[in-house]
């Protein structure tokens, strides 16, 4: 369940600085192996069949690339924040931060029911029947980003960054800078993304395992 944020207004020593990056690198160099990955699978799974086994694992290939390219993007904005000490820089970074964020989560569930009908999310619930035994764990996910879509999710300066709307621009840069509270609310998104991957790593293996078992069945794979 989302709780409720808590902002602190604590400023990070530089030692915490370091710290964090070295973590943000953690998971940008892990992501980013797992994207060329892949990248590869989407790649072949566009060269198979179209059988409902192939279509499935298309959804789960391309959900988690999307994902993976999400949180690497958002790991990457949120160091260079964290560690920018430029006043213009960090206002910067802070606006497009919230613009990935923004995107992010309209790809992945949609800020009303029609952007829920183009969302991974409902590409996802169209094949959970085929994984009975990961509803709960979806259900629970949904449950989560419902709460956090009642939210604008900073869509006005989404478009005053996106569209270069000079002066909303100006007046947002200008806004006073509390740090904890833009990497408090990054991490709350990340955090989601972070438990969509795991279900996705999931779904993957419970596919495959089917994959081979009906493979084995026919005997066009040997047992071992």
């Amino acid at each position: 369940m989302i709780r409720k944020l808590n902002y602190n207004n604590r400023i990070l020593t530089p030692d915490e600085r370091v710290e964090y990056c070295k973590v943000s690198d953690n998971y940008i160099n892990g992501f980013s192996e797992d994207i060329d990955e892949l990248y590869q699978l989407a790649k072949d799974s566009l060269l198979s069949n179209n059988s409902v086994s192939s279509q499935i694992d298309n959804t789960i290939i391309k959900t988690s690339l999307f994902i993976q390219y999400s949180l690497c993007d958002c790991a990457v904005l949120n160091k260079l924040f964290v560690r920018a000490t430029n006043p213009y820089e960090k206002s910067m970074l802070r606006g497009k931060l919230k613009v990935l964020l923004n995107e992010s989560f309209k790809k992945l569930y949609g800020f009303n029911k029609k952007g829920y009908k183009d969302s991974y999310c409902a590409k996802l619930e169209a094949i959970m029947p085929m994984f009975p035994g990961f509803k709960n764990e979806f259900n629970k996910l949904l449950s989560d980003l419902a709460q956090i879509s009642k939210d604008s999710w900073w869509k006005d300066e989404r478009n005053a960054e996106v569209h270069i709307d000079a002066i909303r621009l100006y007046e947002l840069r200008h806004e006073e800078i509390n740090e904890s509270k833009v990497v408090m609310e990054a991490s709350q998104l990340l955090a989601c993304f972070n438990h969509f991957n795991s279900l996705m790593r999931n779904l993957s293996k419970a596919s495959l395992d089917y994959t081979v078992s009906v493979l084995k069945k026919r005997g066009i794979l040997s047992e071992y």
